[in-house]
């Protein structure tokens, strides 16, 4: 079922394009746009869902992760489709658990892959 944005989402993507190097920008702004939730087992992929559906995915725009509630880092990252909209935000929680929440704040989510050595601290 398709659905806006919620503010976190709107942070987190926010946060990622950012940081997108290319010059590459939406004309929508992410308020507008619906976005599904995909099988993932909880983890807070959505695919983006623009009028035209006859696309696939294209390339991947930008990278980053954040510290989930628990300090188990997710990977996210923004892929475009074919034409160079926006596809998906891919989520990957690193041990397979469902998302507990999304960042706070913009500086919360860092930009490129997440460095070795990233999550909980030990007790």
């Amino acid at each position: 079922m398709n659905r806006p944005l919620n503010e976190g989402e709107i942070l987190l993507v926010n946060a990622l394009l950012a940081n997108v190097s290319d010059g590459w920008r939406t004309l929508t702004p992410l308020e507008e746009l619906n976005v599904r939730d995909m099988d993932d087992g909880g983890m807070g992929s959505l695919r983006f869902e623009p009028a035209n559906t006859d696309r696939h995915f294209g390339r991947q725009l930008v990278e980053g992760w954040y510290l989930d509630a628990d300090e188990i880092p997710i990977s996210v990252s923004i892929n475009i489709d074919q034409f160079g909209e926006l596809y998906e935000l891919d989520s990957w929680k690193v041990d397979f658990a469902k998302r507990i929440s999304l960042p706070d704040r913009i500086s919360d989510v860092q930009h490129g892959w997440m460095e070795p050595g990233i999550g909980p601290r030990p007790a």
